[in-house]
Protein backbone atom coordinates (compact mmCIF):
# COMPACT_ATOMS: atom_id res chain seq x y z
CA UNK A 1 0.00 0.00 0.00
CA UNK A 2 1.16 3.45 -0.78
CA UNK A 3 1.51 5.62 2.53
CA UNK A 4 3.17 8.71 0.66
CA UNK A 5 0.26 11.07 1.41
CA UNK A 6 -0.41 9.76 4.67
CA UNK A 7 3.07 10.35 5.57
CA UNK A 8 3.75 13.99 3.98
CA UNK A 9 0.51 14.70 6.13
CA UNK A 10 1.99 12.95 9.62
CA UNK A 11 5.25 14.90 8.41
CA UNK A 12 3.03 18.23 8.54
CA UNK A 13 0.76 17.79 11.54
CA UNK A 14 2.65 18.90 14.81
CA UNK A 15 1.90 16.22 17.07
CA UNK A 16 2.07 16.32 20.45
CA UNK A 17 4.76 14.74 22.34
CA UNK A 18 4.53 11.04 23.00
CA UNK A 19 3.68 11.52 27.24
CA UNK A 20 1.12 14.17 26.14
CA UNK A 21 -0.42 11.39 23.57
CA UNK A 22 -0.31 8.37 26.10
CA UNK A 23 -2.58 10.94 28.76
CA UNK A 24 -4.86 11.78 25.74
CA UNK A 25 -7.38 8.48 25.35
CA UNK A 26 -11.06 8.69 24.12
CA UNK A 27 -13.82 8.54 26.47
CA UNK A 28 -17.30 7.01 25.83
CA UNK A 29 -19.46 9.75 27.84
CA UNK A 30 -23.40 10.99 28.26
CA UNK A 31 -24.64 14.33 27.95
CA UNK A 32 -28.00 15.71 29.78
CA UNK A 33 -29.41 17.94 27.64
CA UNK A 34 -31.45 20.81 30.30
CA UNK A 35 -34.86 18.99 29.05
CA UNK A 36 -33.57 15.93 30.23
CA UNK A 37 -32.69 14.23 27.13
CA UNK A 38 -29.41 12.19 27.30
CA UNK A 39 -27.10 12.01 24.72
CA UNK A 40 -24.20 10.06 23.47
CA UNK A 41 -20.82 11.41 23.38
CA UNK A 42 -17.37 11.09 22.92
CA UNK A 43 -14.45 13.26 24.39
CA UNK A 44 -11.16 13.46 23.95
CA UNK A 45 -9.36 15.49 26.45
CA UNK A 46 -7.08 18.89 24.80
CA UNK A 47 -3.69 18.95 25.43
CA UNK A 48 -2.51 22.01 27.97
CA UNK A 49 -3.62 25.12 26.66
CA UNK A 50 -5.29 23.86 23.25
CA UNK A 51 -9.38 24.26 22.48
CA UNK A 52 -11.93 21.59 22.20
CA UNK A 53 -13.87 21.28 19.65
CA UNK A 54 -18.06 20.43 19.84
CA UNK A 55 -18.51 18.70 16.67
CA UNK A 56 -21.92 18.74 15.93
CA UNK A 57 -23.56 16.54 13.09
CA UNK A 58 -25.95 17.01 10.07
CA UNK A 59 -29.53 16.03 9.93
CA UNK A 60 -30.53 12.29 9.98
CA UNK A 61 -26.68 11.85 10.36
CA UNK A 62 -24.77 10.90 14.26
CA UNK A 63 -21.14 11.64 15.03
CA UNK A 64 -19.70 9.48 13.50
CA UNK A 65 -19.81 11.38 10.08
CA UNK A 66 -16.78 13.33 12.09
CA UNK A 67 -14.85 10.11 12.53
CA UNK A 68 -11.99 10.97 9.45
CA UNK A 69 -11.15 14.31 11.52
CA UNK A 70 -10.67 12.75 14.95
CA UNK A 71 -7.15 12.02 14.85
CA UNK A 72 -5.83 14.86 13.27
CA UNK A 73 -7.28 16.71 15.81
CA UNK A 74 -5.65 14.28 18.12
CA UNK A 75 -1.97 14.60 16.79
CA UNK A 76 -2.39 18.31 16.56
CA UNK A 77 -3.37 18.38 20.56
CA UNK A 78 -6.92 19.55 20.42
CA UNK A 79 -9.09 18.01 22.13
CA UNK A 80 -13.24 17.18 20.78
CA UNK A 81 -16.43 16.65 22.42
CA UNK A 82 -18.47 14.43 19.30
CA UNK A 83 -21.91 13.64 20.24
CA UNK A 84 -25.50 12.57 18.62
CA UNK A 85 -28.35 15.26 18.43
CA UNK A 86 -31.44 14.15 20.18
CA UNK A 87 -33.27 11.66 18.24
CA UNK A 88 -29.69 10.94 15.81
CA UNK A 89 -27.47 7.78 16.51
CA UNK A 90 -27.30 6.54 19.70
CA UNK A 91 -29.18 9.43 21.43
CA UNK A 92 -32.73 7.88 20.98
CA UNK A 93 -34.02 7.80 24.64
CA UNK A 94 -36.22 10.56 25.12
CA UNK A 95 -36.69 11.61 28.54
CA UNK A 96 -39.80 10.02 29.48
CA UNK A 97 -37.84 6.89 28.58
CA UNK A 98 -39.67 5.82 25.65
CA UNK A 99 -37.43 5.77 22.13
CA UNK A 100 -38.02 7.80 19.37
CA UNK A 101 -36.07 8.76 16.33
CA UNK A 102 -35.69 12.13 14.52
CA UNK A 103 -37.98 10.76 11.76
CA UNK A 104 -40.66 11.41 14.83
CA UNK A 105 -39.44 15.10 14.39
CA UNK A 106 -41.85 18.14 12.94
CA UNK A 107 -39.58 19.95 10.30
CA UNK A 108 -42.31 23.41 11.00
CA UNK A 109 -42.23 25.73 13.95
CA UNK A 110 -39.43 27.82 15.77
CA UNK A 111 -40.31 25.50 18.47
CA UNK A 112 -39.65 22.24 16.83
CA UNK A 113 -37.11 19.25 17.75
CA UNK A 114 -34.71 20.67 15.63
CA UNK A 115 -34.84 24.40 17.28
CA UNK A 116 -34.70 22.52 20.71
CA UNK A 117 -31.13 20.90 19.55
CA UNK A 118 -29.57 24.50 21.05
CA UNK A 119 -29.93 22.73 24.03
CA UNK A 120 -28.10 19.99 22.65
CA UNK A 121 -25.11 22.37 22.39
CA UNK A 122 -25.40 24.03 25.55
CA UNK A 123 -25.41 20.57 26.95
CA UNK A 124 -22.32 19.94 25.67
CA UNK A 125 -20.88 23.13 26.22
CA UNK A 126 -21.72 22.48 29.90
CA UNK A 127 -20.39 19.15 29.79
CA UNK A 128 -17.04 20.65 28.73
CA UNK A 129 -16.96 22.82 31.97
CA UNK A 130 -17.10 20.37 34.29
CA UNK A 131 -13.78 19.39 32.46
CA UNK A 132 -12.43 22.84 33.19
CA UNK A 133 -13.06 24.07 29.66
CA UNK A 134 -14.18 27.87 29.69
CA UNK A 135 -15.93 29.16 26.47
CA UNK A 136 -12.10 31.13 25.33
CA UNK A 137 -11.14 27.08 24.47
CA UNK A 138 -14.23 25.98 23.17
CA UNK A 139 -14.89 26.34 19.18
CA UNK A 140 -18.32 24.85 17.68
CA UNK A 141 -18.03 23.10 14.21
CA UNK A 142 -21.06 22.17 12.68
CA UNK A 143 -22.19 20.61 9.62
CA UNK A 144 -25.22 21.49 7.37
CA UNK A 145 -28.08 21.14 10.51
CA UNK A 146 -25.39 21.56 12.71
CA UNK A 147 -23.21 24.49 11.24
CA UNK A 148 -27.11 26.45 11.72
CA UNK A 149 -26.50 25.32 15.33
CA UNK A 150 -23.64 26.26 16.07
CA UNK A 151 -24.36 29.84 14.54
CA UNK A 152 -27.07 29.91 16.60
CA UNK A 153 -25.73 28.63 19.53
CA UNK A 154 -22.96 30.98 19.60
CA UNK A 155 -25.37 33.95 19.19
CA UNK A 156 -26.51 33.27 22.69
CA UNK A 157 -22.97 32.48 24.28
CA UNK A 158 -21.04 35.11 23.63
CA UNK A 159 -18.01 33.16 25.63
CA UNK A 160 -17.57 30.79 22.92
CA UNK A 161 -14.14 31.64 21.17
CA UNK A 162 -15.45 31.29 17.36
CA UNK A 163 -17.45 28.91 14.52
CA UNK A 164 -16.37 26.44 11.93
CA UNK A 165 -19.48 26.05 9.62
CA UNK A 166 -19.79 23.32 6.99
CA UNK A 167 -22.09 23.36 4.08
CA UNK A 168 -24.59 26.61 6.12
CA UNK A 169 -27.81 27.02 4.91
CA UNK A 170 -30.33 30.23 5.40
CA UNK A 171 -32.76 27.28 6.57
CA UNK A 172 -32.63 23.54 8.23
CA UNK A 173 -35.91 21.92 8.95
CA UNK A 174 -36.94 25.68 9.99
CA UNK A 175 -33.92 26.21 12.24
CA UNK A 176 -32.68 29.73 10.94
CA UNK A 177 -28.63 31.17 10.47
CA UNK A 178 -28.90 34.43 8.98
CA UNK A 179 -30.81 36.45 12.03
CA UNK A 180 -28.22 34.62 14.83
CA UNK A 181 -24.96 35.27 12.63
CA UNK A 182 -25.79 38.92 12.48
CA UNK A 183 -26.24 38.52 16.22
CA UNK A 184 -22.83 36.74 16.62
CA UNK A 185 -20.73 39.67 16.89
CA UNK A 186 -17.07 40.51 16.04
CA UNK A 187 -15.24 36.65 16.25
CA UNK A 188 -13.34 34.35 14.11
CA UNK A 189 -15.91 32.39 11.81
CA UNK A 190 -15.08 29.57 9.35
CA UNK A 191 -17.07 28.52 6.27
CA UNK A 192 -16.44 26.03 4.11
CA UNK A 193 -18.56 25.33 1.27
CA UNK A 194 -19.00 22.68 -1.86
CA UNK A 195 -19.68 25.43 -4.97
CA UNK A 196 -21.41 22.05 -6.75
CA UNK A 197 -25.05 22.64 -5.55
CA UNK A 198 -26.17 25.77 -6.54
CA UNK A 199 -28.78 26.78 -4.26
CA UNK A 200 -26.74 25.92 -1.17
CA UNK A 201 -23.95 27.80 -2.46
CA UNK A 202 -25.96 31.18 -3.50
CA UNK A 203 -27.06 31.15 0.23
CA UNK A 204 -23.67 30.33 1.68
CA UNK A 205 -22.14 33.70 -0.65
CA UNK A 206 -24.72 35.79 1.97
CA UNK A 207 -24.20 34.06 4.65
CA UNK A 208 -20.15 35.03 3.77
CA UNK A 209 -21.26 38.95 2.92
CA UNK A 210 -23.34 39.05 6.19
CA UNK A 211 -20.51 37.12 8.29
CA UNK A 212 -18.32 40.37 6.68
CA UNK A 213 -20.48 42.98 8.31
CA UNK A 214 -21.13 41.46 11.38
CA UNK A 215 -17.76 40.02 12.21
CA UNK A 216 -15.68 42.44 10.02
CA UNK A 217 -13.97 41.22 7.42
CA UNK A 218 -10.23 39.96 9.61
CA UNK A 219 -12.47 37.32 11.62
CA UNK A 220 -14.30 35.43 8.40
CA UNK A 221 -12.54 32.62 6.68
CA UNK A 222 -13.87 30.68 3.64
CA UNK A 223 -12.60 27.38 2.17
CA UNK A 224 -15.02 26.62 -1.32
CA UNK A 225 -14.13 23.47 -2.91
CA UNK A 226 -14.94 22.36 -5.99
CA UNK A 227 -17.41 20.29 -4.76
CA UNK A 228 -18.44 17.90 -1.80
CA UNK A 229 -20.89 18.17 1.26
CA UNK A 230 -21.08 18.40 5.28
CA UNK A 231 -17.48 17.11 7.12
CA UNK A 232 -16.41 15.24 3.70
CA UNK A 233 -15.67 18.99 2.74
CA UNK A 234 -12.96 18.46 4.98
CA UNK A 235 -10.13 16.41 3.56
CA UNK A 236 -6.07 15.61 3.34
CA UNK A 237 -5.73 18.35 1.05
CA UNK A 238 -7.20 21.18 3.23
CA UNK A 239 -7.35 19.49 6.76
CA UNK A 240 -3.86 21.28 7.86
CA UNK A 241 -5.77 24.41 6.68
CA UNK A 242 -8.75 23.74 8.90
CA UNK A 243 -6.36 23.06 12.15
CA UNK A 244 -4.22 26.20 11.22
CA UNK A 245 -7.47 28.21 11.39
CA UNK A 246 -8.22 27.43 14.37
CA UNK A 247 -4.71 28.24 16.15
CA UNK A 248 -4.85 31.66 14.28
CA UNK A 249 -8.00 32.51 13.08
CA UNK A 250 -7.53 36.15 12.36
CA UNK A 251 -6.23 38.14 9.37
CA UNK A 252 -5.93 34.87 6.98
CA UNK A 253 -3.59 35.03 4.22
CA UNK A 254 -4.29 36.02 0.78
CA UNK A 255 -4.90 32.87 -1.69
CA UNK A 256 -4.68 32.38 -5.38
CA UNK A 257 -8.76 32.34 -6.36
CA UNK A 258 -8.19 30.69 -10.01
CA UNK A 259 -11.91 30.24 -10.19
CA UNK A 260 -14.98 32.49 -10.81
CA UNK A 261 -16.80 30.77 -7.77
CA UNK A 262 -14.65 32.50 -5.75
CA UNK A 263 -13.67 35.88 -6.93
CA UNK A 264 -16.64 37.54 -4.49
CA UNK A 265 -15.47 35.43 -0.82
CA UNK A 266 -12.90 38.23 0.37
CA UNK A 267 -10.07 37.65 2.18
CA UNK A 268 -9.16 33.81 2.91
CA UNK A 269 -11.28 32.92 0.42
CA UNK A 270 -9.85 30.15 -2.37
CA UNK A 271 -10.32 26.77 -3.43
CA UNK A 272 -8.71 23.73 -2.38
CA UNK A 273 -7.61 21.30 -5.11
CA UNK A 274 -9.29 18.27 -6.16
CA UNK A 275 -7.47 15.28 -5.55
CA UNK A 276 -6.39 13.06 -8.39
CA UNK A 277 -8.81 10.23 -9.09
CA UNK A 278 -7.02 8.09 -7.82
CA UNK A 279 -6.58 9.63 -4.28
CA UNK A 280 -10.04 9.56 -3.56
CA UNK A 281 -11.46 11.82 -1.09
CA UNK A 282 -10.49 10.21 2.06
CA UNK A 283 -8.39 10.92 5.22
CA UNK A 284 -4.90 9.72 5.11
CA UNK A 285 -4.23 7.02 7.75
CA UNK A 286 -1.95 7.71 10.70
Amino acid sequence: MNHGPALLLTLLLAPCSAGAQAQREEERVTLTTEDGWPLSGRYLKAADGAPTLVLIHAQKSDLTEWEPILKPLKRYGFGYLAFDLRGHGNSFITPTGATTTWRAFSVDGQDNDYNKMTRDVEAAVAYLSTRSVSGENIVLAGSVLGATLAIKTAALHPEISMVIAVSPAFNVNSVLSVNPLRAYGRRPILFIAGADRARQYEEFKILNHTAQITCGKSNVTVIVEAKGYGPGLINKHNVRRVLDWIKNPRLPEIVETPTAAADELGPGAGPTPEPPAEAGGEMPEY
